[in-house]
């Protein structure tokens, strides 16, 4: 057990120290290319914090165990939304980019509304994978037309020089640095977390709702939360809605390819209206208002205690 306490200390310093030099980097990038920090959030942060997901979502549909590919990608943006990023604004509320909050805002309905319509036959199918995987490509269209629209042209001259070659590689180094440090550290805290649990005497079952739910989302969290204590809200908020609407049109639409994932009753009744709810809480009053609302952080992080608990009356009593 001492092992494993160390483990679980080093997968926490791992975490900490990774995410200073993941946002860091991806502040510096937006400094030096004139990039907005809700397009960089929605854009290379989500990308590389939502590998995770996919990296397990992929896998359980490879070992045919599909349900939890729509399970973990569902679960993970009512994660991001109602736990990440309730507490970031119940912490700290704080003004957006209405047009480019509302452009991904629109992707991710689109891609809810999608993810509902294509399950409507009770499975998500190769072909629906495809349709999802359309609008992944749309997306990263629009990506790249919002980062060509606001990048600084000078300062992608002076990349090529050899007076900023050292300091550019030195970005990206941290960069992805910075994200497998957070990848490792997650691993190490949920696998180690779990072991200390169990030892404790804390039922599988809360472990499994809550260490485990939580294990994938770690990357965003801690993103998110060390790019509020920097006061870079927007990489935040960017990152959450790139990351949910990730979840939909990247993760499950390759994690359906191996085998169709099937969707079930508690997908159906419990998962979907929740996100939804999630999702609407987060959108319509921002677009209105220009801001995310401390209300809104409580209303969105109560949203997600209620979701634990219907899950916890569900699955254990």
């Amino acid at each position: 057990m001492i092992i494993v306490t160390i483990l679980f200390i080093i997968g926490f310093i791992l975490i900490s120290k990774g995410a200073d030099f993941f946002i860091n980097s991806t502040v510096e990038i937006g400094r030096r290319t004139n990039i907005s920090e809700l397009i960089l959030g929605a854009t290379i942060v989500s990308f590389a914090t939502t590998l995770p997901e996919l990296t397990v979502s992929l896998f359980a549909s490879i070992d045919n165990h599909a349900t939890m590919s729509l399970g973990n990608a569902v679960g993970s943006i009512i994660c991001n939304t109602g736990l990440i990023l309730g507490m970031v604004v119940l912490i700290s509320p704080f003004n957006t980019d209405r047009k480019t909050f509302a452009s991904k805002s629109t992707i991710l309905l689109i891609s809810i509304i999608a993810l509902i319509i294509l399950g409507l036959d009770g499975a998500i199918t190769k072909i629906d994978g495809c349709v999802l995987l359309i609008i992944l490509g749309i997306y990263m269209y629009t990506n790249y037309k919002s980062v060509l629209n606001n990048t600084n042209k000078n300062y992608l001259y002076y990349c090529l020089t050899q007076q900023n070659e050292m300091s550019t590689i030195k970005i990206v180094v941290y960069f992805f640095m910075g994200l497998a440090m957070m990848i490792v550290g997650s691993r190490l805290l949920v696998d180690n977390g779990v072991e200390i649990a169990s030892f404790i005497g804390i039922p599988q079952g809360i472990i499994s709702l809550t260490v485990i739910a939580l294990g994938t989302s770690l990357p965003e969290l801690v993103s998110s939360i060390t790019a509020v204590r920097k006061k870079h809200h927007e990489i935040c908020v960017g990152n959450v809605l790139g990351a949910n609407i990730l979840n939909i049109i990247s993760v499950i639409s390759i994690s359906s390819i191996p085998n169709e994932i099937p969707i079930l009753s508690q997908n159906i009744r419990v998962d979907y209206p929740f996100m939804i709810i999630l999702v609407l809480i987060l959108i319509i009053p921002t677009i209105i208002k220009n801001k995310l609302y401390r209300i809104q952080g409580f209303l969105m992080l109560s949203t997600y205690i209620a979701y634990l608990a219907v899950l916890y009356c569900t699955y254990m009593v």
